[in-house]
């Protein structure tokens, strides 16, 4: 055996890695950590424009990281792998977004905002993983028109005057543009449709922020966290914000609770917000859903998981452990949620509906600026 001296803070997933006898065995122990984390970190960079991009730079930076901490245990210790990984996927992926279309996502942020918070609309994902959106009333109506939507998505400038007679599309609230939009569609739309129309009816122009090189090799795993930050007072609410949904989301009976969170996808990130930002720990996250053995078997058992995975799985004891390998294949389905709760897939909707309208009425006096 290698010579060293283990450092408390190392988390011991990385154990075979480090203590590995000689450089093909430690090979052999990074490619079953890649295969480990690499689901979590597609889901993450999936949400990217260029996710393979992404995907590539992600894992070299984590490879990197790792040979550093092998080399040097006591100075380069990942304490919590999982956690190291997707906040580095998701530096990576954020660094891009706000480095390429920063005003485009500030807008898909503030539309996603408005379309949970105004009682006139809604917002929700089928089970075709497409997210959907329009007036309230017209949930239960098809999409709208594909020709007057086509019309509208190739040309958008072409009907804010039908759209919004007499008014300007660069002035008037929000709201109500989604409304006059809705209206004039007669039908739902899909919501990364409807932010490519609003951003082009607002006349809203993206600049390309310039971003340094520098050489990460003298740098510490550590230093790879290192993100540019929105401007404190918004970091400051957005956190805020979280911590108030937490303490909300902690409050609901255990069923919702389940329904909720393992298939909660508000926002770019989903449940990484909450740790990226110092709310809670995965760990916690895992503690307060309360999972049984039989249920993470019944997970374990059901077709997303591969025969690898399922190996994997059977090797796990700890609570903690199979709540990290579940954490890579969040947000689940509706019926994968089923057969782990013993229920019907209906059931597991009407639960998440009802978690989710207790939320947002405990939410409706909290005021945060995204």
């Amino acid at each position: 055996m290698k010579s060293i001296t283990i450092p408390v803070q190392l988390d011991s997933l990385l154990l075979p890695f480090v203590e590995a006898t000689d450089e093909a065995a430690a090979r052999e122990c990074l490619e079953e950590l890649l295969a480990l984390v690499t689901p979590s970190i597609k889901k993450i960079v999936s949400a990217s424009d260029s996710p393979e991009d992404d995907y590539q730079e992600s894992s070299q930076q984590i490879i990197k990281a790792l040979w550093q901490c092998r080399a040097d245990p006591q100075q380069r210790a990942i304490g919590d792998f999982q956690r190291y990984v997707t906040v580095v996927a998701a530096h990576v992926t954020k660094r891009r977004w706000r480095v390429e279309r920063p005003a485009y996502r500030a807008l898909k942020e503030s539309l996603r905002h408005t379309l949970r918070n105004d009682a006139r609309f809604a917002l929700w994902e089928e089970p075709s993983r497409e997210w959907l959106c329009g007036l309230a009333a017209q949930r239960n109506q098809p999409v709208s028109s594909s020709e007057r939507l086509a019309r509208l998505s190739q040309h958008p400038l072409a009907y804010d005057e039908a759209i919004l007679p007499g008014c300007d599309a660069q002035s008037i609230p929000q709201a109500d543009l989604l409304d006059a939009i809705f209206t004039w569609l007669g039908g739902l739309v899909g919501f990364d449709q409807l932010v490519k129309i609003v951003f082009a009816l607002r006349r809203i122009e993206d600049q390309t922020l310039i971003v340094e090189d520098h050489d990460e090799d003298s740098r510490s795993w550590s230093d790879l966290l290192v993100d540019t930050q929105p401007p404190p007072d918004v970091e400051a609410r957005w956190r805020q914000f979280l911590e108030k949904l937490w303490s909300e989301i902690e409050q609901l009976p255990p069923l919702q609770r389940i329904a909720y969170l393992l298939n909660f996808t508000a926002g770019d990130g989903a449940l990484e917000s909450f740790w990226l930002y110092g709310v809670v720990s995965v760990r916690r996250i895992g503690a307060i859903l309360g999972l049984s053995d039989e249920q993470f078997a019944r997970v374990w058992a059901d077709p997303v998981m591969d025969e690898k995975a399922r190996r994997q799985a059977a090797r796990l004891t700890g609570y903690d452990e199979k709540f990290a390998l579940l954490w890579h294949y969040l947000p689940l389905s509706d019926q994968t949620i089923a057969r782990l709760i013993g229920t019907e897939r209906q059931k597991v909707i009407n639960l998440r509906k009802s978690a989710g309208d207790r939320v947002a009425r405990r939410l409706v006096a909290f005021k945060c600026v995204l």
